[in-house]
């Protein structure tokens, strides 16, 4: 795995030392990849005599993320508590990248380096550090290679995230995998917490959780295989994805495409099966409405700003994601 890695992990040093503050920042509704990336660039500067922190413009709303921040003590300061990112000497941007309208950063902010594995990523004519590997699964399988690579040590808490990065990203293995999140996933196996692992993924629910179950349930049509659902206001966007996933469970469907609102946007969170271009998908979709979007192969995501009638709005949000799908003669269904 280190002569993946040397290069890279060189080129990086470079792009951050000297430097006595750096912040990290994700994107601004963090998943479990993108705190456990942070926390382990975090733990790599620390080794190199570097402090760090750790930030998001957004907030963390999902049961299981909020578990890992705390069974795992991750610790952040949320970007509106940022006095200026000028205090910083650099900025690292992990499993994001700039100019994306999930990053709360100015366009005209300096970053000094991207480690991501989404696709469609700029590459070219850009004057910062950045390691890009779409073939990946997540971010944190990079990462722990810069970890391994450096001889850093991984302290528990920190395998415990890497290695749950890795499995929610992959979906255990199941989607976007190669050889290096396999080798990642064992390596880190051997070093994690399985009971503070297994707090994080079975967290207690508040109410609202089910309240969104059932108003998503009731929601939910079809048009053959494809799915739908909107779930009107919701109270983090982290609830739109969350069920997307449950309901693309239903054995009927190989497409799930799950909408809502949020601070006056339109979030959405599109899953497949077997079938590829949901990136591509969701970037089409978000693009129609003037909003930003992407993912991977079989799960993306996008948001897009509500500059009319939000019921005619998503009266032509169903229209545009029929044409996308060619399901515009197909016969819509109540999905339960």
């Amino acid at each position: 795995m280190k002569t993946d890695y040397s290069h890279k992990l060189s080129e990086f040093r470079e792009a951050v030392l000297p430097a006595s503050s750096v912040l990290i920042l994700t994107h601004d509704y963090p998943d479990p990849d993108c705190l456990a990336s942070a926390c382990g660039i975090s733990e790599l500067l620390s080794f190199w005599g570097v402090s760090s922190v750790i930030s998001f413009g957004g907030f963390v709303g999902r049961a299981e993320n909020r578990a890992m921040i705390r069974f795992l003590n991750i610790r952040t300061v949320p970007f509106v508590l940022i006095s200026g990112v000028s205090e910083f000497e650099r900025i690292i941007l992990v499993d994001c990248y700039p100019g994306n309208g999930n990053v709360s950063l100015s366009s005209d902010t300096a970053v000094h380096a991207v480690i991501d594995h989404h696709p469609n990523i700029p590459k070219t004519d850009v004057n910062y550090f950045h390691d890009i590997r779409e073939d990946y699964g997540s971010t944190s399988t990079i990462v722990t290679g810069y970890l391994l690579q450096a001889g850093c040590p991984i302290p528990q808490k920190l395998a415990t995230a890497l290695f749950y990065g890795i499995k929610t990203d992959t979906a255990d293995m199941s989607r976007n995998a190669n050889e290096k999140d396999v080798e990642c996933y064992k390596s880190l196996f051997n070093i994690m917490d399985y009971k503070l692992l297994s707090k994080i993924e079975k967290p207690d629910r508040d109410i609202e959780f089910f309240h969104m179950l059932h108003k998503a349930t009731e929601a939910a049509i079809c048009y053959d295989s494809v799915g739908y659902a909107h779930i009107g206001s919701v109270t983090a966007p982290d609830y739109i994805a969350e069920m997307a996933d449950l309901l693309h469970r239903l054995e009927k469907l190989e497409w799930m495409i799950c909408t809502g609102v949020f601070k006056n946007q339109i979030f959405f969170s599109i899953r497949s099966k077997n079938s590829s271009g949901a990136g591509t998908i969701a970037e089409k979709l978000s693009a129609a409405f003037g909003g930003s979007g992407g993912g991977h192969s079989r799960f993306a995501a996008g948001r897009m700003p509500i500059q009319t009638d939000v019921n005619i709005l998503l009266e032509k949000i169903e229209l545009v994601i029929k044409d996308i799908f060619n399901i515009k003669t197909a016969v819509k269904e109540t999905l339960l």
